[in-house]
Parts: C-alpha cells; structure tokens; sequence
C-alpha cells in the first residue's frame, strides 16, 4: 500500500473503540526488549488486537506527512515523481509496551523506501553520474526497458508486498547498473506491477470468493494446517498462485480465509470434514 493514511486513520479508529489512550509518537529503538512486527509476519488488524489483548491501555503512532523540503532523510536534487508525493504518509510505526517490552509495528511504502536511498546514496557519492552520462539516450531507454521486463518476470518482485518490492527489485538488478538507470527502471516496474495486480485481482471479484474457498479447503496443505496465522499465509501463497504471482490485498486475503473456515465448519457439521 502506497498510501498510509488510511491505515494511520484506521489505528486511531481503533484507539478510539478500544478505549485506549492513543500518543502522537512511538518509543525509540535500543531502550530495551522489543519486538518488532513487519507486515509481512502480522497485517495492522492483527497487530491491533495484539494491543488489545497484551497492551496496558496506551497505543503509540507516527505519521507524518512527507515534506521533501523538511525530512529526516534529505535529497539534494529530487525526481518529480517523489516531489508529487508532498502530503502524503510515507512510513507508519504502531507501538505499544507490555510487561517491560515493546512492540513495534512499521510499514514503509515504496516510494519513500525509494527516497530514502536516495539520500544514503548521496550521503556515499560515487561515479553514477559519470555511469549514467556513458551511455546514449537509446542505450538508457533500451537498458531500462530490459530491466522492467525482467523485474516483471521476476517470481520475487511479483509477489512482494508494496512495501517490500522496491528493496526486492534492487537486489534482482545487476551491481553494475547506473544508478539513474536502476531508479527509472524501479519506478516503472513498480507502477507497473501494481496495475497488473489491481486488474489479476479484479477479475477474481467477489462471484469467485466461494469457489476458490472451496478450491482451498480440498487442499492438503491447508487441511493439515491448524493455527490460524499458518492457514492465512497458506492463503495468501493460494491467491498468488491465481493472480499471476501478485500477492493479494490483505481484505481479500481475510475474506477468502473467512470463507474456507465457514465451509470448513458446515462440512464439520454435515461430517464431511
């Protein structure tokens, strides 16, 4: 998910119905024992409820809004494409301490992940530009286009998350790239996957939900699994394999989880199961 907002609204809901105090910041890192949660190991809800069960009434958040000209990371010489994100919430951190522990939850889209690296790479110059400035107009356009179509191709950066597939695509391009070609090359593969996995998952819709959870329930996989985090990852690695490797969108993910454990029950109660 690109943008934060969002999930920084859906936290202060929760807050809210919780009845917990909710602080406009999160604790340091290295103050002590923590635990921290990515969004790959445990969804927002999931953390959530982690707060309600564990947490002592108090629940930390931070999200700013993202000022290129005001951030902690700074970059000399910005694209366009990042200037535009001005306003939005670029990193979101959820915390809350129990028992002398604290527990972090983080989620970066990838577009800041992007500025980010950015800044670190100008804070350790080295010879980009000068890599960049070798090759022609027509070699830059050609190279570029070969690495997004091979990102496409790429298992890994198809099925990461947001937040995860610009550091996974950085890692699928060869050492040796010019930098400026690496960005453009990100920057485009990235939009791009995320089309392809709006449209994979918008022609499975709502109508085919119930065959699939019929479909998941057959599995032997799924069947021999019994904790609820194992049966939803299981879920997801389903959906991705029906979406052209795209990893779904965690409200599909849960339905679909939803509706194989409500078959799972009736066939329970007819003793299919």
């Amino acid at each position: 998910m690109d943008s934060l907002a969002k999930l920084a609204r859906s936290v202060a809901e929760f807050a809210d119905t919780a009845s917990l105090t909710l602080v406009p910041a999160v604790p340091g890192h290295a103050l002590g024992a923590e635990v921290c949660l990515a969004p790959d190991v445990l969804d927002l809800p999931g953390f959530l409820a982690l707060a309600r069960k564990l947490g002592g009434g108090v629940l930390y958040l931070k999200a700013a809004p993202f000022d290129p000209g005001d951030d902690e990371y700074e970059v000399d010489d910005p694209p366009e494409h990042l200037l535009k994100r001005n306003g939005q919430i670029g990193q979101l951190s959820v915390a809350f301490a129990t028992n002398g522990i604290v527990h972090f939850w983080k989620h970066r889209a990838g577009w800041y992940a992007e500025w980010q690296q950015l800044a670190e790479d100008e804070e350790s110059p080295d010879d980009a530009e000068d890599e960049d400035g070798r090759l022609t107009e027509e070699e830059r356009e050609r190279l570029t286009a070969e690495l997004v179509e091979a990102l496409l191709a790429n298992p890994e950066f198809r099925a990461a998350k947001a937040g995860a597939r610009h550091r996974t695509g950085s890692l699928a391009i060869p050492p040796d790239t010019p930098r400026g070609v690496e960005w453009e090359a990100l920057r485009i593969a990235y939009d791009r996957a995320e089309e392809l996995a709006k449209a994979a998952y918008a022609q499975i819709g709502d109508d085919r939900l119930d065959e699939l959870a019929a479909e998941l329930l057959a599995t032997p996989e799924y069947q021999r699994a019994s904790a609820p985090a194992t049966r939803k990852q299981i879920t997801e690695r389903f959906l991705t394999r029906h979406a052209d490797g795209f990893s779904p969108p965690a409200p599909i993910r849960d339905e679909l989880y939803a509706r194989a454990q409500k078959f799972a029950k009736a066939g329970k109660t007819q003793g299919l199961f």
